[in-house]
């Protein structure tokens, strides 16, 4: 029997719940429906009218006959774009849905967020899905393109109305059904103003149906029909939909009705972050995680960083490196401090022990969650309201390197004021942290810390925590206890010269850590294996794993998702990433023991190249967290596994395909044919990046290379002509320095080339001229690896010289 209205608004949690709306949502604002639009195209192109003919048909015949698009296109726009929102879509935005999905091409959806001023992030082809986090505002996924965006305008996008566009964005459409069905696991979603008569949507719909009904997953699908049919509904109602009649005007003002406290009331809060209310999702605010977080000593024995909580225990020994990060950053001192070390020194508990103090001072403290997006616009408008106060701030982003370009310009802003508010501690690693361009205010506003080994000091404190902290001398191995502590102290200083994790799993048992952890393994079923293994793999090359990547490519049911996790208690855990996407990341507990089990369980090179592949080919872009990882699967612990880069190219291949505007895969791509000597086939995709994406640094380098390696590796010519190569390589770079400045690199790609000059021709003069342009740029950059580059051509050139 349908539901009437107010039982269905009563029941619906927006923020759990995804919106689908076909042709008939936009009817009550004036639009046309597809039959009308076909015949109103049919006529206005002077072509006999016939109502057998489907929207897509008309749109072919008339593409067909005039042997060009934009017409076509224009026609269509003439009849959309005058449409505005009007009466229940405008009321949509003051709603926080999970997401929204169309097949419209209008723009009424965006126009009534804008009147709102809500924010709100469209995708209407591959490339609009770009690294960057999770965004602030809701995604809408417009299935068959906008009518803003056409091929025929030089975009990227298509608007989905001929046959052969159906064929063209056939994949852009599957990953967004594919998304869709892998929300309907946790999210409920209302059809509204569609007949369930697309071909695609139909059976995913019905799939989804008895997924939840056979894994007994949370939510339900409402089909929300504007024309009454009783019949129709006993039909839908029979394969597990819920129906309601009503009109969209109804639905807004049901929903309204229900939820009073969805109005805006504007009040002054303490809170520096209600300034930018969107910043609230991708942070930890120090003070409140401290005061509700409840402590866990088991994670943190079993090797995830102390929470603020634990910190507040007592269960953590004073590092030196957080009196110092204290003092610097309690007083009017540098305002940046940069930690870099390996993983498993502690960066992350350090600096939770400094903020864990600071908040006490009155100084606010907040976390940024790795898994998000870095608002750079958003902190600074935080930075403003800090400084209008006369409070300090702190922001710890963790992985700094992941949004370089984001705290680049942050760091900017922050340090053009000379009154401090807002200050950064940023932690990365030396292989992530050096090779990447850094702002010149992070090396003059900054102090650079380095971590790695305890030092005397912090041996005694943790064996003043081992004496102290019941709880934790409870897990120490009796043997070790049963050591004086001078004997205790001599061993634990040995020990400590290995990687700082290591060295706290030696303390609590003297087996060799693979040996720990193997043993560990070993004890589990074997169902448990596999996804241990397959888990740790994941992580290890990169890929940000979440509960419905598990399930799409281990093949864990989605009704056993709680079950496994119970069992695999303090080996796998599980966060919230989106509530509101229903995505809930799943991470071994210490990166050093994911890189173990992939190590040892995944050492044939076949069996991890047909992980990534799988992995690959699983990955649905629509997904930041996703877009994130086939970024950083390109990585050396993910790729660069794989030794053979014809293999990797195929791979890189398919995550191009999956999202053209990702620049991380195409650099890769790029970068393995130069060194594979395809010279021919890296210019075209050379071409191709520079017509599909703005051009950049890396890319302008690559060109670089790609004439030094013709010049270098080119049998049977003369001298002459491989200086020649080297001096158009030469005027590349230069190129590049005069576009990108400040690019570290772009100097390294000058002195190189031009030192190959110098090699084939003998002459200096244009090496000279590159060493130059570089120390004045090092004097501006002031990047410490720049000036090793710097060093190292100079001793390239006194060899070559000393050498004729």
């Amino acid at each position: 029997m349908p539901v009437d209205l107010p039982t269905l608004c009563r029941s619906l949690k927006p923020e759990s719940t995804i919106l689908f709306f076909g042709a008939g949502s936009s009817i009550p604002s004036g639009g046309p429906t597809g039959p009308e639009l076909a015949a109103g195209l049919l006529a206005e192109f002077n072509i006999s009218p016939d109502p057998s003919l489907t929207l897509s048909d008309a749109a072919t015949i008339i593409e067909k006959r005039l042997q060009q698009r934009r017409p076509l296109i224009e026609a269509v726009r003439r009849k959309i774009r005058p449409l505005q929102p009007t009466g229940g879509l405008l009321a949509l935005p003051r709603f926080d849905w999970a997401s929204i999905f169309t097949t419209n091409y209008d723009m009424l959806i965006e126009q009534a967020y804008a009147r709102l001023d809500k924010p709100i992030n469209v995708y209407s082809t591959n490339f609009d899905f770009t690294e960057g986090g999770h965004k602030s505002g809701v995604a809408l996924y417009k299935v068959h393109g906008t009518i803003e965006k056409d091929f025929c305008d030089g975009h990227n996008s298509r608007i989905v109305i001929t046959g052969s566009d159906y064929d063209l964005t056939s994949q852009y459409r599957e990953l967004l059904y594919n998304r869709l069905r892998d929300q309907l696991a946790t999210q409920s979603v209302i059809i509204i103003g569609y007949s369930l008569s697309d071909p695609d949507l139909r059976p995913l719909i019905e799939e989804a149906a008895h997924l939840k009904l056979r894994a007994g997953a949370p939510g339900k699908i409402s089909l929300f029909i504007f024309t009454r049919n009783d019949n129709q509904a006993l039909i839908y109602e029979d394969r597990g939909f819920e129906v309601c009649f009503g009109g969209l005007d109804e639905f807004a003002a049901a929903l309204l009705n229900a939820s009073p406290s969805n109005q805006l009331v504007l009040s002054v809060t303490s809170d520096p972050l209600d300034s930018a209310p969107r910043i609230h999702p991708a942070t930890i605010d120090v003070a409140a995680v401290s005061a509700s977080q409840g402590a866990d000593l088991n994670k943190m024995f079993n090797g995830r960083p102390a929470s603020y909580a634990d910190v507040a225990r007592g269960w953590t020994f004073p590092r030196t490196v957080s009196d110092r990060l204290e003092t610097q950053l309690a007083g009017d001192d540098k305002r940046i401090a940069y930690i870099i070390g390996a993983a498993g020194v502690g960066k992350t508990t350090a600096v939770r022990q400094t903020l864990s103090r600071l908040q006490k001072r009155d100084i606010r403290c907040f976390e940024h969650k790795r898994d998000f997006a870095l608002p750079s616009d958003d902190w600074i408008v935080v930075d403003r309201e800090l400084r209008k106060r006369k409070e300090i701030g702190v922001l710890f982003v963790d992985d700094a390197h992941e949004h370089l370009r984001e705290i680049n310009r942050l760091a900017e802003s922050l340090c053009a004021n000379a009154t401090p508010a807002l200050k950064l501690i940023l932690t990365s690693s030396r292989p992530h942290w050096n090779p990447r361009l850094k702002s010149p205010v992070i090396f003059s506003h900054g102090i650079d810390y380095r971590l790695s080994s305890l030092d005397n000091a912090e041996i005694q404190s943790l064996l003043d925590l081992l004496d102290q902290q019941k709880a934790i001398a409870a897990l120490v191995e009796q043997q070790f206890l049963g050591f004086s502590r001078q004997e205790r102290r001599r061993r634990l200083a040995d020990r400590c010269q290995a990687d700082m994790f290591v060295c706290l799993k030696h303390i609590f048992g003297f087996q060799a850590i693979d040996a720990i952890i193997l043993q560990e393994y070993a004890d589990l079923s074997d169902d448990y294996q596999e996804i241990y293994r397959h888990i740790a793999a994941m992580e290890s090359a990169g890929v940000r794993v979440h509960r419905q990547l598990v399930i799409r490519t281990i093949g864990v049911e989605a009704g056993n998702v709680g079950r496994v996790l119970d069992d695999l208690d303090d080996i796998i855990d599980e966060y919230t990433v989106s509530e509101r996407e229903g995505i809930y990341g799943w991470s071994i507990r210490h990166p050093e023991i994911a890189r173990l089990i992939a190590k040892y369980k995944f050492s044939d090179p076949d069996e991890f190249y047909a992980l990534l592949d799988r992995i690959v080919s699983k990955l649905n872009p629509s997904y930041a967290i996703e877009i994130k990882s086939l970024e950083d699967v390109c990585s050396n612990t993910g790729l660069g596994r794989i030794l053979d880069k014809s293999r990797q190219n195929v791979l890189l291949r398919k995550m191009i395909s999956l999202a053209p505007n990702l620049r991380v895969p195409r650099h890769r791509l790029i970068t393995n044919l130069i060194s594979l000597e395809h010279y021919d086939i890296a210019e075209t995709e050379i071409r191709l990046f520079e017509r599909e994406l703005r051009a950049d640094g890396p890319v302008q380098r690559y060109k670089v290379q790609l004439k030094l390696g013709i010049a270098e590796k080119t049998p049977g010519i003369m001298a002459s002509d491989r200086a020649a190569f080297a001096l158009e390589a030469a005027a590349l770079a230069e190129e590049g320095i005069n576009r990108f400045s400040e690019d570290k690199n772009m100097y390294r790609a000058y002195l190189e080339s031009s030192l190959a000059y110098f090699r084939y021709s003998g002459r200096s003069d244009l090496f000279d001229m590159a060493m130059k342009k570089t120390l004045e740029a090092q004097a501006r950059i002031l990047d410490p690896d720049l000036q090793r580059i710097i060093s190292v051509n100079e001793l390239a050139a006194v060899r070559l010289m000393a050498g004729r």
